[in-house]
């Protein structure tokens, strides 16, 4: 029994679908005892042992229905009196009304809301408690009828309590109407005068939130109380209903008219914490009953629900606006507010201004100080920016470190300039983070509604274009949007539909540059180098499109197209008898970050090829594996583990730590050619080069030197023991038949010394 005050209410659920039972299971599994029945017979095998205090019932289950479930256990003796709520699919009225013909106290419709459950199982719960209650306290004083008719009256005052969370009114207007359906109670001698007041945590004070029957005078002397402070701040403190007959000494708020009554102040608890006070007046002199404060609790806790749900719908409006980080807008928020400025530009015959916001080296943070220094940075630059601009201004965060600005009114070219500015002024200064001073820039791009474009759509890659020139013209800037701008933004969107179709036509070739032993002078490997054979252009080099290809994700397919025919030109020149070579092929970040997918596309391309995985090498680059460390690594073992080599590309123009690069599992490093170029007669770039190669020789370590192309260079990397060396000095990157002529003369790197850079 529900009154045994020993354990926690036991409730059955009854479904056929497992994820059902879950999900019914978590929303009741703190407050009650859930047992499980996946069938309409094990339920009545389960009431029979040992009998629930409430059975939640699905209606379509197979073999037996909850209809005919509910029908069989009005039957039963010792379950003729569990209360059975219906949770089903089925909404039509008429099954309803069947259900509760049967004997059913509630019906709700699927999909499950937790909270709705909840609420519904407490509030019936209270009942069936109130029922025995009553049943027990009033037998000399009432008849069966009378019980009845209370316990029925309170439940539809219940159930419609329950009904209006889900009106689409606001919280107070939902209270209202809670205060009007508790008053029309048939069996409750209340006056129609009450309120209900919640608590302001910001301020700790009790606030009028919805009142019915209060005058003028009223209302300002209740609109704000005191916790402890007359009975309903008592209410509030002791989390207990409190009664009074009368007015007395304790009653502390009085004002002009009051007329004389008593009344119940009921604390509206969410478990130990109390959300506010319902306040409800009787007539003075009213002799209190146990079922009105059963009645009472039960309504307090329903609107409890009710408070929560509304809580609980704001926040995911809240989350579904606002960018969780910074507070801001969100992209979604960002373009419904710029739709609605456009509308009001045309309607008013004005401007809007569009500003986005790129913060300058934010990876920089991000990677040399981890992701929490990275998001306190924007934090702290969501904070400047929007000290710069009005309150009638829009900021936005679009995601990673951009925002947006959308301008109104004030839109001369003058007064945008003076608030691009004083931002970037702001950005430019010192952020501490950490202790540390950091310091990073904001480049900005800007653009006019209606002069240079006429929807929200172009105009924000108009202000995405002008941030770009920015960038490329020394960053910490700004720039306005120009016909010229838009002129490359269009280019763009032609090339990336020309590396779509140049993909689906096979216009790429993959070209090969020889890597060659800096003892021996022999070939050693190759890296394999794309160019796009672009009809009526010829080749195009990688340099202008592989960037695009990567920000438009192109880079995958066509990295693993590159990787395959790679690795299977490599199996001929094997099979067709020359020395045995290693092809590099280099992996863009987009593959890199894929992790498994990269790792199967490897092992798939090498079982495909015939190729052994030791005559494959990966270049990676310093910024790709800095990104995440752990996965870099865990993703770098399978490669090695699979016996892929690995090497680390253009090695010191990155940001990689040493305590970073020891844990790489990697075969070889190649210096960058910016370090080659001066070769020997930079300083600085001798004692570079030279510490490199000491490092890796140490590190056991392969190094290769990238961009040699004088003999001064070949005889520098010699005698500091240079393990290979790739450059124009031996061999531009070449086609597979150029290539295959080299295998076939294999000349010595040291053939000939005439300095001459070989074509």
């Amino acid at each position: 029994m529900i009154n045994n005050r020993d354990r926690k209410p036991i409730i059955l659920i009854v479904d056929d679908v497992p994820t059902n039972l879950k999900i019914l299971a978590l929303a009741l599994g703190n407050d009650y005892e859930v047992v499980a029945a996946t069938s309409g017979q094990r339920a009545l095998q389960i009431v029979l042992s040992e009998p629930p205090d409430m059975i939640l019932l699905d209606i379509m289950m197979p073999e037996m229905d909850g209809f005919m479930v509910c029908a069989k256990l009005k039957e039963m003796e010792a379950a003729r009196h569990i209360p059975v709520i219906f949770i089903t699919a089925k909404n039509e009225s008429e099954d309803e009304i069947h259900g509760l013909a049967l004997g059913a106290v509630d019906f709700i419709t699927k999909p499950i809301s937790p909270t709705l459950v909840l609420a519904r199982v407490k509030t019936h719960l209270s009942l069936r408690a109130a029922y025995q209650t009553l049943e027990q306290r009033n037998a000399d004083l009432m008849d069966k009828e009378e019980q009845l008719r209370i316990a029925y009256e309170s439940r539809l005052a219940i159930n419609q309590l329950l009904e209006t969370m889900l009106d689409p009114v606001s919280l107070k207007e939902q209270l209202t109407v809670a205060l009007d359906i508790i008053f029309s109670v048939p069996w409750f001698d209340l006056q129609p005068r009450g309120a209900v007041f919640l608590f302001d945590r910001a301020a700790e004070e009790l606030v009028l939130s919805a009142h019915q029957g209060f005058e003028v005078s009223h209302c300002m002397a209740c609109t704000r109380i005191k916790p402890g402070q007359c009975w309903c701040g008592k209410a509030f403190v002791g989390g207990a209903i409190l009664f009074s007959p009368g007015v007395d000494a304790r009653h502390e708020i009085c004002w002009e008219g009051m007329q004389p009554h008593g009344h119940y102040c009921v604390p509206i608890m969410d478990r130990d914490q109390c959300l506010g006070v319902l306040n409800l007046y009787v007539p003075a002199g009213h002799q209190p009953r146990p079922e009105e404060r059963i009645f009472l609790s039960t309504a307090a806790s329903t609107i409890t629900g009710l408070i929560n749900r509304r809580n609980l719908e704001e926040q995911l409006d809240q989350q579904a606006k606002f960018d969780a980080l910074t507070g801001l807008p969100n992209r979604a928020l960002f373009h419904d507010r710029l739709n609605q400025a456009l509308s009001m530009a045309i309607r008013n015959r004005r401007d809007v201004v569009l500003i986005f916001i790129d913060l300058d080296r934010f990876k920089l943070v991000n990677d040399t100080m981890g992701h929490e220094a990275g998001d306190r940075l924007l934090q702290a630059a969501s904070q400047r920016i929007t000290a710069c601009l009005r309150t009638s201004d829009t900021v936005a965060r679009l995601g990673g470190d951009e925002f947006t600005i959308i301008l109104q009114h004030l839109t001369s070219p003058f007064y945008v300039e003076l608030v691009a500015r004083k931002i970037l002024e702001q950005l430019a200064r010192p952020f501490i983070l950490f202790g540390e001073d950091v310091s990073v820039s904001g480049s900005m791009g800007i653009t006019f509604f209606p002069h240079d474009a006429a929807d929200a759509e172009s105009l924000l890659k108009n202000a995405d274009s002008a941030m770009y020139q920015a960038k490329k013209e020394g960053r910490s800037t700004f720039r306005f949007f120009t016909q010229e701008m838009q002129d490359q933004a269009m280019l763009r969107v032609q090339m990336e539909k020309e590396l779509r179709q140049a993909l689906d036509r096979e216009e790429f070739r993959v070209y090969y540059q020889p890597k060659v032993c800096c003892r021996s002078g022999r070939i050693t490997g190759m890296e394999a180098l794309v160019r796009w054979d672009k009809p009526g252009r010829g080749m195009v080099a990688p340099g202008e499109f592989i960037q695009l290809a990567e920000e438009t994700g192109l880079i995958v397919p066509l990295g693993a197209w590159i990787l395959e025919n790679a690795c299977r030109q490599n199996k001929i020149w094997i099979e067709a008898g020359h020395p045995r070579a290693r092809v590099a092929v280099n992996l863009s970040a987009r593959q890199f970050q894929q992790g498994e997918e990269l790792i199967d596309t490897v092992a798939s391309i090498l079982a495909e090829t015939g190729l052994s995985p030791e005559w494959l090498e990966l270049e990676i680059t310093e910024s790709m594996v800095m990104e995440n460390v752990e996965q870099a690594i865990a993703t770098m073992r399978e490669l090695q583990a699979m016996g892929v080599r690995i090497s680390l590309d253009d090695f010191g123009t990155g940001y990689s730590s040493l305590g970073a690069l020891k844990r790489f599992p990697l075969h070889a490093l190649k210096i960058d050619r910016s370090f080659v170029m001066e070769l020997p007669t930079d300083a600085e770039d001798v004692a570079i080069v030279s510490a490199i190669i000491s490092m890796a020789h140490k590190m056991n370590l392969i190094v290769v030197a990238e961009g040699v192309e004088s003999t001064e260079q070949l005889a520098f990397l010699t005698a500091n023991e240079c393990d290979e060396i790739q450059g124009y000095y031996y061999s531009r990157p070449v086609p597979t038949d150029d290539f295959t002529r080299l295998l076939q003369e294999n000349r010595s790197l040291w053939s000939e010394q005439t300095g001459s850079v070989r074509a």
